[in-house]
């Protein structure tokens, strides 16, 4: 009966999860956001349950009512004041600011009470009962878990069967249709936020004295009900109530029958990153929504300034400040090192990590073993930990090949925790709260330790942090830069260009874990021993929050984050304020709300802001960096083209493209021709761009054949597709935002070597188009854009940079969906002979998918018409037009205009 037990024992722990998961179902059902700070309202139900039953002796019942209260008016204080100021945000940028919830809260909690345990006194009975023979469970467990069924078939009815349910539901997805209806999306978020924190708030009175009153340990209660909510895709309260109850019983059996430390935490979140990789994509579908985050900087590198700055830093360290102020410097200027590699991975690729921490703490073990047990020296031992941490970051970037955004957050949270259960907390690996013992560093017989030598500790640091940040200002400027940035802005761009979206990420990741590596080593290697059990799953969402407060995407932002971590130089000068510094972290907290709310970038945008309107009232010339105005295109015409690839035509044979039991396209059959437009047009939901994702590979046909010249291309991805020479323009154009016009067309035309991933690092070069490129912007006469972003042109301008970015990779088929949507019709028509010059000059293929009915019958050779699906009709404008079905389906009058068009009229 021993397995039965710990089955019990394990329901009672899910029982406490389920409540909190529940919570976490009921704002993402409510308002699609993840909150993470879920855990830090169970602090604030407990800790204030605390306070009104032991500090204040008021009785049990009134205590917990009283605490539930409070967590009420805390999740309507979080929902009005941060929260709806934020609703035009991103879903990333909410979810970062329920961390800073997190962070805020414990912070506080911590200065009230400490972080050792509060014991609070139980008003659930704490005897225990048998429900099967020499199987026992608690009284207080029991009744939780029936709480926990209760509240699970509450929340189902209510979300399944009343009104207030269907309109929560409805405004996660579309809150301006609900308002629409005459509802109040602000009530509605209120009601949803008050109630999973009145629920949470709840939990924490419940299991206060179960698991006695910590912070930490209270905020941390929201992983494994994350890995729960998660399960049931945040949708289903009954899965998630089940998912908890699973999660621990999976977590009281490990801890009896596996021996090893840490597989009861491990074992769940292992399980729920299977899951993600498993119902992942491995790109996103058409239907996802761009999330935005912070602008990115230039990355370009002033040498004066910066040549000043670090001398002058070398000097204050080498001659100037006490050794107390050098350690400070060192701790910061180690931490700028991590913080910087939250902008490669976070930053410049867009991957949301939340173990950077963790893998900064596998570094620091992973360098302490080679000196210790290896004997390497300093130097070796480095390169090491930052090859083995980018092995490691590797690993964890696998959910981002099939996962991104929140899911992609929580899968990070999930694998943080299980390094560090299994490998930095292990006493047998990385020795416990003794650490692993380590010689005072020195490099060639020159000895730095930071005990005997702060100052040389500190010049050390200074250096490997410069280098650093040279890293990675070339590599924003540089070609893998490029394309980090384009898969953040939009993978299904990036891919359609020909961009490897897996390397990409993967390289992000190594990259950043190899910084975060090097990090560590230098914060570890300060003592006598690594403490590899420092580097907690908490302190890298803190490490996320000072990032975005200092301004993620720029190294500027990422060396002001760097004073907010604790033991700096923000600490040291708290310090010196009365002893301040322990209000350190909920000052962090407070600036990310702030930042957050405010929709500002970072404090690194807002200083610079500051000093321009300075610079202004001054009447100081401005010292904005914009890149170097374009030179225009020597020889930019197609005919001086002598390399270009041979022509090649695209047979489309019986394709067919099923969602489930509906079919958006049925047996189209069409050939592309070099030299050739032609025309596919139909009414909405005719299957048009579906049959785009099918030929350009982001969609997987469910029958027919794709063939380019002879090759059948059916099984090859969006970027090998592009690589053989298929390019395509979007709907939405979705260019890459954050890139300038000279950019976006580099990304186009750069090749896809190897050693850039390397070389950039240290010598990015210049942009250098290609002559598609510089062809490209000659046709569609970009000269005077190329240093603009896309934001800053106009409508119809940013159609043609969108095209003129598929022309500069130089492809052999171009497909163009809907190009002239917007447009007036003088544009229109300029965009069509644009169009035929294309076809004709550069003897490529072009499929024109477009509603303006007039711009296909005068550009196209020939058309194709789509009704439910289905081919209507093909044939020459002519022929289509007078087509009787045609007319009856699609054209109508616009038929007898079509008439008088003659096919001499196409250009």
């Amino acid at each position: 009966m021993e397995i039965v037990q710990f089955i019990l024992l394990g329901l009672g722990i899910g029982a406490i999860y389920s409540l909190l998961g529940q919570g976490l179902v009921l704002i993402y059902r409510g308002s699609g956001i993840v909150n993470f700070a879920q855990g830090s309202f169970v602090m604030v139900g407990g800790f204030a349950y605390y306070e009104f039953r032991v500090s204040l002796d008021w009785p049990a019942v009134p205590s917990v009512v009283l605490a539930t209260a409070v967590g009420v008016l805390f999740g309507v204080a979080v929902q009005y004041l941060i929260l709806r100021p934020m609703r035009t945000s991103s879903p990333i940028e909410r979810v970062i600011a329920t961390l800073g919830v997190l962070l805020t809260l414990q912070a506080a909690a911590v200065l009230r009470y400490g972080v050792s345990s509060t014991s609070v006194p139980s008003f659930l009975p704490t005897n225990a009962v048998e429900p099967l023979p020499g199987a026992s469970l608690g009284v207080d467990r029991l009744i939780i878990l029936v709480i926990g069924v209760v509240l699970t078939v509450a929340l189902y009815c209510v979300f399944r069967f009343t009104a207030f349910g269907r309109v929560a539901s409805a405004m996660a997805e579309n809150q301006r249709a609900v308002a629409s209806l005459g509802h109040s999306p602000d009530r509605i978020a209120v009601a949803n936020w008050a109630l999973a924190a009145g629920i949470a708030a709840l939990a924490g009175a419940l299991i206060g004295p179960i698991t006695y009153l910590q912070p930490t340990q209270l905020t941390l209660l929201v992983v494994p009900a994350l890995a729960a909510a998660l399960l049931a895709r945040f949708v289903s309260f009954p899965i998630a109530f089940a998912g908890a109850l699973g999660i621990g019983v999976v977590q009281s059996l490990l801890t009896r029958y596996v021996t090893v430390t840490g597989w009861g935490d491990s074992v769940p979140f292992v399980v729920i990153v299977a899951y993600l990789v498993l119902r992942g994509s491995s790109l996103p579908l058409r239907s996802h929504v761009l999330e935005r985050l912070p602008s990115v900087g230039d990355g370009r590198i002033r040498v004066v300034p910066t040549v000043v700055v670090v001398g002058a830093f070398a000097f204050l360290i080498a001659f100037v400040v006490p050794p107390v102020w050098a350690q400070a410097l060192t701790v910061t200027m180690a931490f700028g090192i991590l913080t910087l590699s939250v902008t490669v991975v976070t930053g410049y690729a867009g991957q949301l990590s939340l173990a950077q921490y963790v893998l900064a703490g596998s570094g620091a073990f992973a360098a302490a073993t080679f000196v210790s047990r290896a004997g390497w020296s300093f130097l070796p031992a480095l390169l090491g930990a930052m090859a083995a941490a980018a092995l490691v970051g590797v690993l964890v970037a696998l959910p981002a090949l099939r996962t991104r955004g929140i899911n992609l957050a929580i899968a990070t949270l999930g694998m943080g925790i299980v390094l560090f259960s299994l490998v930095l907390s292990d006493f047998k690996f990385a020795g416990g709260d003794t650490g692993i013992p380590i010689e005072e560093p020195s490099i060639l017989g020159w000895e730095f330790g930071a005990i005997l030598h702060p100052y040389n500790y500190g010049l050390v640091t200074l250096a490997a942090l410069t280098l650093s940040a040279l890293a990675v200002a070339n590599l924003r400027r540089g070609r893998v830069g490029r394309r980090l940035l384009a898969v953040r802005s939009n993978e299904r761009a990036a891919a359609a260009l020909g961009v490897n979206v897996y390397v990409g990420k993967l390289y992000a990741f190594a990259l950043a874990s190899a910084l975060a590596a090097l990090a560590g080593v230098l914060l570890a290697f300060q003592g006598v021993t690594v403490l590899p059990a420092q580097f907690d799953v908490l302190t890298s969402i803190t490490v996320i929050g000072v990032a975005v407060v200092g301004g993620i995407g720029t190294i500027g932002g990422a060396m002001l984050a760097a004073t907010l971590l604790p033991g700096g130089v923000g600490t040291q000068i708290l310090h010196g304020a009365d002893n301040l510094e322990r209000f350190l972290p909920l000052i962090s907290g407070l600036f990310l709300l702030y930042v957050l709310r405010s929709g500002r970038n970072g404090l690194y945008e807002m200083n610079a802001h500051l000093v321009r309107r300075i610079g202004k009232l001054l009447r100081v010339p401005s010292v904005k960096a914009r890149p170097p105005k374009a030179r225009p295109p020597e020889s930019a015409t197609v005919e001086e083209q002598h390399d270009r690839p041979p022509s090649r035509t695209l047979r489309v044979s019986d394709l067919r493209v099923q969602f489930g039991g509906v079919v958006a396209v049925d047996d189209v059959s069409l050939d592309l021709v070099p030299g050739e437009v032609h025309g596919l047009i139909g009414p909405n939901g005719a299957g048009k761009t579906t049959v785009i994702d099918a030929l350009t590979g982001f969609v997987r046909p469910t029958r027919g054949t794709i063939r380019l010249d002879d090759v059948a291309i059916g099984p090859w991805s969006a970027r090998r597709r592009a690589r053989a020479g298929l390019a395509r323009s979007f709907q939405s154009l979705e260019l890459f935002a954050d890139l300038s016009v000279r950019e976006n067309l580099a990304v186009a035309c750069d090749d896809g070597g190897g050693r850039r991933y390397l070389s950039d690092l240290v010598a990015p070069g210049r942009i250098r188009l290609t002559p598609p490129a510089l062809a490209a912007i000659r046709e569609f006469r970009l000269e005077d854009d190329l240093d603009r972003k896309p934001g800053e042109l106009a409508f119809g301008k940013r159609r043609l940079v969108a095209i003129a970015r598929a022309v500069a990779a130089d492809p052999r088929v171009l497909l163009l969906d809907e190009p002239a949507a917007g447009l007036s019709d003088d544009e229109a028509r300029e965009l069509g002979t644009l169009i035929r010059t294309l076809a004709r000059d550069w003897d490529m293929g072009v499929l024109l998918v477009e509603h303006n009915v007039d711009l296909v019958l005068s550009t196209c050779d020939r058309v194709t018409v789509l009704e439910a699906g289905a081919v209507l009709a093909r044939g020459t404008p002519r022929e289509v037009a007078r087509d009787p079905r045609v007319v009856s389906a699609y054209l109508g009058r616009e038929a007898d205009e079509a008439d008088e068009t003659d096919e001499g009229a196409r250009v």
